[in-house]
């Protein structure tokens, strides 16, 4: 798994020349409805490569109590619960729907997601 860590690190960059290339070069009143969803794609991909590196390697740093895997596996796993909530954001930014109860509905959906994968199991 740890083969895999800089083909995250090169697929977050180029999402982030995806989402800089949108951003300057498209104009959002005459633009497709699809340039929208590979935005809030490309967001996610970025947050979720970005942060979850940033997390691996914070916590290999500082403990190193568990194997390699174990440390991939729960880093990403957090990432995906954050880089879903700024992709909800997002969306919710981009549809002109935003506003303190529907992010605090997001963040509520996020974290209930996240108790439930992280506790739910059996």
């Amino acid at each position: 798994m740890i083969k895999l860590l800089p083909f995250v690190f090169l697929a977050s960059f180029a999402a982030l020349f995806g989402i800089s290339w949108i951003v300057v070069a498209v104009d959002p009143d005459g633009v497709a409805w699809y340039i929208f969803a590979l935005l809030v794609f490309l967001i996610f991909v970025a947050v979720f490569g970005l942060f979850g590196l940033a997390l691996y390697f914070v916590r290999i740093r500082f403990y190193k109590r568990y194997s390699v895997n174990w440390y991939i596996k729960t880093s990403f796993k957090m990432s995906v619960f954050v880089a879903f909530f700024i992709a909800l954001a997002s969306t919710l930014a981009i549809l002109q729907l935003i506003s303190v109860f529907n992010l605090i509905l997001a963040g509520l959906a996020v974290s209930l997601f996240a108790i439930y994968s992280f506790l739910g199991k059996k």
